[in-house]
């Protein structure tokens, strides 16, 4: 509800002038909110969504998903490895934005406090994207480990394929929010500092342990699968949106502006 309420009231917001200071403030968070929402429901024509659907039926027919979990389940080191990236990933997708914009306004890097801002946006996206799917799809979990409610499936036989459909279970599900978290954040600090290696090799390194880790946990496969590819899209989405207001490189499109006390549409010529 807050997501939809920040579209709603910012939706296209440009704040020009405020960009032009030393600082990057706070209020650029909501940036171009709005317009990202759905450029990321449209990126690469709105296929790495389609792909997460149709990839996530082709795990699960192909029995790609049940022998995976078998792997994790009957190898009990297996999912021992994966659990320490669950609490990370409940940590580092909170932290990392607050402590990029904090560390830029100490050092005066603005692109680090844009890049923080953009963490934020990219996180309340991908959280509030991936939340419908959760609640709409009501996958079963794996039960690979035992992880706050979930619960060591016992289970013999190949239930990949249950979903409970609109049991409104934000929790766990389709698709793996740690992944798409990580992938979203990778992504947008890819598309900043899209000139730096190292900074590449790390954020997307972070993200494939992420993916892996989840998948022989708390996650099937296709979960993974699909928390990636719509992460991906979030994030470059995002990314490529703070990387145009950073260089000063925004696209030429109306947009609308909303304030406490004004409203009216810019238009870039």
């Amino acid at each position: 509800m807050i997501i939809s309420l920040a579209c709603f009231c910012t939706f296209g917001q440009e704040i020009e002038t405020e960009t032009e200071t030393e600082n990057a403030p706070l209020s650029l968070v909501f940036h171009n909110i709005g317009w990202n929402v759905l450029h990321s429901a449209a990126y690469n024509y709105g296929l790495n969504f389609t792909v997460a659907g149709l990839g996530t039926w082709g795990f699960i027919g192909s029995g790609i998903d049940w022998e995976w979990r078998k792997l994790a389940y009957e190898n009990e080191w297996v999912p021992q490895t994966g659990m320490p990236l669950v609490y990370v990933g409940y940590i580092v997708p909170g932290i990392t934005p607050i402590a990029a914009y904090v560390t830029g306004r100490f050092m005066q890097d603005k692109k680090l406090q844009i890049t923080g801002l953009a963490l934020t946006q990219s996180l309340a996206l991908t959280l509030g994207i991936q939340t419908v799917f959760k609640v709409v799809t009501g996958r079963a979990l794996p039960g690979i480990v035992t992880e706050l409610d979930h619960t060591r499936d016992t289970r013999s036989h190949d239930f990949s394929d249950e979903f409970d459909w609109f049991n409104l279970n934000f929790i766990g599900g389709w698709p793996s929010g740690h992944t798409a978290n990580a992938f979203s954040a990778a992504a947008t600090i890819a598309e900043i500092y899209h000139d730096n290696l190292a900074v590449q090799v790390g954020v997307w390194t972070y993200a494939s342990l992420m993916g892996l880790g989840m998948s022989v946990s708390v996650h099937w496969a296709s979960d993974v699968f699909a928390g990636a590819l719509i992460g991906y899209a979030i994030g470059r989405t995002v990314g490529k949106s703070f990387r145009g207001l950073l260089e000063g490189k925004e696209d030429n499109k109306p947009s609308l502006y909303v304030t406490g006390n004004t409203v009216g549409v810019i238009v870039r010529f």
